[in-house]
């Protein structure tokens, strides 16, 4: 009887010492698994250098820092804005002026003549023609009568200015209001030409002369 309690005896004192590793083991794992949160809870905006909470930050600033990595907001800043050092801002192209621009313009701009200019249309059965501006009734056609001459205006293809071109649809020329570029503004577009036709009288006026002088 001695024996066999000393033998129970025994037995609890090796499950109270296996009970006992057990828990020191138990606490070696959540040790570990603090230590594994630890590591996952490193701040990346720190490592990339732009935590906005400096020391205030809930997370671990440890680790190298990446100064090389570029804020979405900063990309965004040097295309929009001319400020911060990414050249003139980029927009879109403005679009080129309508026929319909054109007319306005001729009937209602103190500057312009109207029987000076020209217009050219595509015609269904002959192709492109011209006739002068005052020729046409630039009202709405829905208002008019069938003996009335008008024209869509999707079948306009260029205008000018007595001799010369002043707006095109396919050459892309508007120099009427200057929208696709044009170097020259209309009006002293418009001089250019009155000074290059004043010449050419001049010239066949000498010309003449020089003829019925021989």
């Amino acid at each position: 009887m001695e024996i066999n309690s000393m033998n129970l005896d025994s037995n609890k004192g090796e499950e109270s010492t296996g009970g006992d590793q057990t828990v020191e083991n138990g606490d070696t794992a959540r040790e570990a698994g603090t230590n594994e949160e630890d590591k996952l809870t490193v701040c990346r905006f720190y490592q990339e250098g732009r935590c906005r909470f400096g020391e205030t930050c809930r997370n671990l600033h440890e680790g190298p820092v990446n100064h090389q990595v570029k804020k979405t907001g900063e990309k965004k800043k040097k295309i929009s804005d001319p400020d911060a050092g990414g050249g003139p801002t980029i927009g879109k192209k403005k679009p080129m002026k309508t026929a319909l621009d054109v007319i306005k313009r001729i009937q209602w701009d103190p500057d312009f003549t109207k029987e000076f200019f020209t217009v050219g249309y595509l015609d269904r059965f002959e192709g492109v023609l011209e006739a002068p501006f005052t020729t046409f009734t630039w009202e709405d056609l829905s208002s008019l009568d069938w003996d009335t001459l008008a024209i869509p205006q999707h079948r306009i293809q260029y205008f000018k200015y007595k001799t010369d071109k002043v707006w095109d649809k396919y050459e892309k020329l508007d120099v009427v209001f200057g929208s696709t570029g044009h170097p020259v503004g209309i009006l002293q577009f418009m001089e250019e030409v009155d000074r290059k036709l004043l010449e050419k009288r001049f010239e066949a006026g000498s010309e003449d002369e020089d003829d019925s002088s021989s």
